[in-house]
């Protein structure tokens, strides 16, 4: 006979739909518990159901092609409604399966034991269950088994939603930034529309080249955490290249960065401290439009480290105090925070014929040029 629904059926069915699994690929980590589950409990026939409003459908399987039943067929309808694990022995000696199109065909399933997908709310989403085409039962251990792996795979689910909304949020996150840098941009462009005294408008025009290049910059490092690793030289290239739109015309950047990955959290690291070297030098570097060039290496060390090095020929250590509070600066500690978020040393050095910054650290398991 069919089961009955679930006393809380619609919450049940907004709960399985949160975790968005319906109709995707197969994954290995609920293929291998299906298989273990098949393994220890001796049965021919496993599968990871999730039941939806018509239908049962199969996220992992062993021992069938098919990746639905109607809903109608499903015994795993009669397990949402169990407190603990339901075993049948002989599906046709039962009320509930005796008259299922599973159980009457000629090879029918003879023996079922399913454990309810509980969600941490208590409302179960599906079941874990196996299969027989004989009658049996299982032992204390395959029933306790059978338990445990079902709270597994409730984990690897829980942990794909958590993992799925932090996405979202980072992607909303990225749209508010990006929308509030763009406002200021446009309310820049307004001002210095009203204005008529040249060094004002000037003044409107650095920042809003600036603002351009932050934008941009915010644009790559939000690329960049969406994936694993990060190629060095296309990522720390076009950041130089929407920084180097801030440069006065007597003021050039040269770069030599070598082509190979690391992870993104290295990655957003080097490009902060490259951000902040470039802009403090175009800032401080070069007054009384003196000719200069920042220069930026970044190489992969014969010791395995990989050192950034951001140097200007400008007009090097002072004493004065602007250049004490530039060395205290908002910039400085942010180039200190990225450099202790991924154990990099960082080197500053003032000389008569310029500026120097460079950063030094061993990266986790980076692909290196051969």
């Amino acid at each position: 006979m069919q089961a009955p629904l679930h006393p809380d059926e619609d919450q049940r069915l907004r709960a399985l739909d949160a975790y968005g699994m319906i109709e995707t690929p197969t994954e290995s980590d609920f293929d291998d518990i299906v298989e273990l589950a098949s393994r220890i409990c001796e049965t021919p026939v496993s599968l990871m159901s999730l039941l939806d409003k018509d239908r049962q459908w199969f996220k992992a399987s062993v021992g069938t092609d098919n990746d639905s039943t109607p809903r109608e067929n499903a015994i795993c309808g009669h397990t949402i409604l169990q407190d603990d694990l339901l075993e049948i022995e002989d599906t046709r000696n039962d009320p509930r399966t005796w008259d299922n199109q599973l159980i009457v065909e000629e090879h029918g399933m003879r023996f079922y034991a399913g454990v309810q997908l509980r969600t941490p709310q208590g409302l179960p989403i599906g079941t874990l269950c196996v299969l027989d085409n004989k009658p049996r039962k299982l032992t204390e251990f395959q029933r306790t088994a059978l338990r445990t792996l079902a709270n597994q795979v409730m984990s690897q689910l829980e942990l794909r939603r958590t993992l799925r909304n932090q996405e979202i949020l980072r992607g909303e996150m990225d749209h508010r930034v990006k929308n509030s840098l763009q406002t200021v941009q446009s309310l820049i462009r307004i001002y210095a529309s009203k204005v008529s005294d040249p060094v004002a408008t000037e003044a409107f025009a650095a920042v809003d080249r600036r603002l351009t290049a932050v934008v941009a910059l915010h644009r790559e490092l939000h690329q960049s955490s969406a994936v694993a690793r990060v190629r060095m030289k296309p990522f720390l290239s076009g950041i130089l290249a929407h920084l180097s739109q801030t440069c006065p015309e007597n003021v050039r950047v040269t770069s030599q960065i070598a082509d190979f990955e690391l992870s993104s959290a290295e990655a957003t690291a080097v490009a902060v401290v490259l951000s902040e070297c470039v802009a403090n030098a175009i800032k401080h570097a070069f007054p009384d439009n003196r000719a200069g060039e920042i220069s930026i290496s970044f190489q992969y060390e014969p010791d395995g480290s990989v050192r950034l090095c951001c140097a200007d020929n400008g007009v090097g250590k002072t004493d004065t105090p602007s250049e004490v509070a530039a060395m205290t600066s908002l910039g400085q500690r942010i180039m200190d925070a990225s450099a202790q978020q991924i154990a990099a040393t960082l080197d500053r050095a003032g000389q008569d014929d310029g500026y120097r910054v460079s950063m030094t650290f061993t990266p986790v398991a980076a692909n290196h040029p051969t």
